[in-house]
């Protein structure tokens, strides 16, 4: 799924003020990162400086004050480093996940059980995400990979389009094409198989769905719809779900409500590995 560019194990740092529930979610994710924990700001800080930190996760717990506390307290020091800080929480609460943007942080999501893969991969994209912009004079940089490429992507919400057009639209060179359905996503690559660099596939839409387009381009007769980068856009990010994405011949996810960051890191990654000829 989400790929970082080695296969070194990234440290990250967990912040929790309940033992129950560091030890959980590091339990949930000692198998793909290493792992610090904190409980208050003092050790966080220690842990800063004591280790190299890729992602910073705080996790918001009952009491809600003492979680934007140790944000206040370690954000100077994560800036400085440049590691990005997530927040996790139980339950999601729009208050809260605007005060957090407010603050700095790069990303707030649930914490939802049965959902342990989605959050590795939200984590490894985020990584992924700070690694291109530590890069940006690379070869890897996003304003490089996506000169000149053109993006289809299959969105049936007119707004849904709006929001991505704009974000994408901040690249320069990049060119971005529509289609309201699946179908339509199939009839415009097979028109023109050669022209895309990548696919941003809706799940859910009329006449055809995201997973039956994504089958019917992996079987046109021509090399680019084998090799072509599908990434799904999907508010459903269960495992099941994402099996399916995987089984129809998708690459990767993007999570909706998209973010800005997801979305051109995501794009650039994919376009990227298709070029050097890695994409999977």
């Amino acid at each position: 799924m989400v790929l970082l560019h080695n296969n070194e194990k990234k440290h990250i740092l967990i912040i929790s003020g309940e033992p129950r529930v560091l030890a959980e979610i590091k339990l949930d994710l000692m198998d793909h990162f290493d792992i610090s924990i904190a409980a208050t700001s003092t050790a966080a800080l220690a842990a800063m400086e004591m280790y190299k930190i890729s992602v910073i996760i705080i996790y918001i717990c009952s009491d809600r004050e003492t979680a934007f506390a140790v944000f206040n307290d370690i954000f100077n020091l994560a800036k400085n480093k440049d590691i990005p800080i997530k927040f996790l929480t139980e339950k999601g609460n729009d208050e809260d996940e605007i005060a957090a943007f407010e603050m700095g942080a790069v990303d707030y999501s649930a914490r939802r059980r049965g959902t342990t893969k989605a959050l590795v991969d939200r984590i490894k994209l985020r990584i992924s995400a700070n690694e291109i912009k530590k890069n940006a004079e690379s070869a890897f940089a996003i304003d490089t990979v996506l000169h000149n490429k053109s993006i289809l992507i299959a969105e049936d919400v007119e707004l849904n389009r709006d929001i991505i057009e704009a974000m994408l639209g901040e690249v320069r060179g990049l060119t971005v094409d529509f289609a309201v359905n699946g179908k339509e996503a199939v009839e415009k690559f097979k028109n023109n198989p050669n022209l895309y660099t990548l696919i941003l596939m809706d799940v859910q839409m009329p006449v055809m769905d995201g997973l039956e387009a994504t089958k019917a381009i992996r079987q046109l007769e021509c090399k680019n719809a084998r090799d072509i980068p599908i990434i799904a856009v999907t508010a459903d990010v269960e495992e099941k779900e994402i099996k399916l994405c995987l089984e129809a011949g998708m690459n990767d996810y993007l999570e909706k409500p998209i973010v800005y960051e997801n979305i051109l890191s995501a794009a650039a990654k994919h376009c990227y590995a298709n070029r050097m000829g890695t994409n999977s």
